[in-house]
């Protein structure tokens, strides 16, 4: 049981991590580019906020699969199926996504650093979008991050251990992500925080996480 509780509050503490990052890298490029200003004209003036959005949004979710993936192995019994294969999902989505966003920040910045034209970075970054590699991390990464948390927290609240209202904002999340657009990402990154930061409370929260442990016969006996 100790060692157990140790597993929680290490899930709790990558959990934080990760959603204080995703905070941090999009209220960070959301300010950075709110002027109206060409990206490497932006980047040029606060390479610094600029690299501090790319160390937050590359290392956040890290940490965030790392939390998922304790979440994953603590649900044994009822809604554990979905548990795990949300909490799978959600992990690689994130996982990728650390591919795609080291891409997108170090690429830009890089453009910015070299102090190219616009019309020449825009043209490199035309290529960078039609490029089949980093187009296949920026789906799995969408897909991943979007349909993960809806079936993670469904699974969970088949285990009662989570608000019914709970998968119902993950599609909200989901939905906005999709949409796009500053309106969609700030209802996006509000809905994110309403559903992990309770699962991050769960890991924590005093009394037996589980409603039981399978025994090697099948049967379900009490948690301790």
């Amino acid at each position: 049981m100790r060692s157990e509780r140790s597993w929680r509050v290490m899930g709790t503490v990558a959990i934080a991590i990760g959603l204080v990052s995703f905070v941090v890298s999009n209220v960070l490029q959301w300010s950075l580019e709110s002027g109206g200003e060409s990206p490497s004209a932006v980047i040029s003036a606060q390479p610094t906020a600029w690299l501090i959005a790319g160390i937050s949004a590359v290392l956040g979710p890290l940490f965030w699969a790392g939390g998922l993936l304790v979440v994953v192995g603590l649900v044994r019994e009822r809604g554990w199926v979905l548990t795990t294969i949300g909490g799978l999902v959600s992990a690689i989505g994130l996982a990728v996504g650390v591919g795609h966003l080291a891409l997108f920040f170090g690429l830009y910045g890089d453009l910015a650093a070299a102090g190219i034209s616009d019309s020449a970075a825009k043209a490199v970054l035309g290529a960078d979008n039609a490029n089949a590699l980093g187009t296949l991390l920026l789906i799995v990464f969408l897909v991943g991050f979007c349909l993960g948390p809806i079936v993670l927290t469904v699974g969970l609240r088949r285990a009662r251990l989570v608000p019914v209202w709970l998968p119902v904002v993950a599609l909200v999340a989901a939905v906005a992500n999709f949409v796009g657009g500053p309106v969609a990402g700030i209802l996006q990154l509000i809905a994110l925080l309403v559903v992990f930061v309770p699962i991050a409370v769960l890991l924590v929260r005093p009394g037996p996480f589980l409603v039981g442990r399978r025994s090697a016969d099948g049967a379900v006996a009490a948690a301790n």
